[in-house]
């Protein structure tokens, strides 16, 4: 199992060449590898159907859009609320109050997604999606990346956002007024990139105290509650690439 950092980096370098919906899944799913989960899915949701990209089995793809589960789907509804990163597992399901959710999870675990960790991203307009990594038999490895390293899975799950509302046509129209200062945009590109604060000083050559400075200038211009949300904006919005 790769470190969360180097999957990261992975991802960024592999969506700075993908232009198509098929190379989008080919990246999720080898950063899913290496973080040790056998499944990603990203599913965006707004004015049109429902965009899914993921490595799931394509049956079981199908077979969720058509019993309408999307409607009734937890996972759906934490996305909808914007809460950071949830973890879910197969037992967990029993808690649900509808028979239509333990319905959807006892079909899931024939296909062998029992858990899972899913990051929320809200679009604004109504437009939200949940980035999930799955996989059939959990680890306490599982369990502690995700504690440990939390800032960078969501990451993870809002640069794919970004990347795919940018370049496959989910996005609404670009707004040309740019919040940002020159150096507010060299550290969040550099963030975006997975450079630690550290390392974004000793490329710009000011201090990590100047580069926190800027990151919190621009979280706050941005409207974003965290780094993390702040460079899946100014991605989302091309003033970073």
């Amino acid at each position: 199992m790769k470190s969360v950092e180097m999957a990261y980096q992975e991802l960024v370098d592999g969506l700075h060449s993908s232009d198509a919906e098929a190379e989008f899944g080919r990246v999720g799913q080898r950063v899913a590898e290496s973080m040790g989960f056998r499944y990603f899915a990203y599913l965006g949701f707004g004015e049109a159907d429902p965009v899914l990209i993921s490595s799931y089995p394509k049956r079981w793809s199908e077979h969720y859009f058509a019993e309408g589960y999307q409607d009734v789907d937890p996972v759906v509804a934490f996305a909808r609320s914007g809460r950071a990163t949830l973890q879910w597992t197969r037992e967990a399901a029993r808690q649900f109050p509808l028979r239509a959710q333990k319905r959807l999870f006892d079909d899931a675990d024939e296909f062998g997604i029992r858990h899972g960790v899913s990051v929320a991203i809200a679009g604004g307009f109504n437009r939200f999606a949940a980035f999930t990594f799955a996989v059939d038999e959990v680890s306490s490895a599982h369990g502690r990346m995700v504690t440990e390293a939390n800032d960078i899975v969501q990451l993870i799950g809002l640069t794919f956002h970004a990347h795919a509302d940018a370049k496959l046509g989910l996005r609404s129209p670009p707004n040309d007024a740019v919040p940002l200062t020159q150096r507010e945009r060299e550290c969040l590109t550099w963030a975006a990139r997975g450079k630690s604060m550290e390392a974004t000083a000793m490329i710009m050559g000011i201090t990590p105290r100047a580069i926190k400075f800027h990151l919190d200038n621009a979280r706050a211009n941005l409207g974003a509650e965290t780094l993390p949300q702040a460079v899946a904006n100014a991605l989302k919005a091309r003033w970073i690439a």
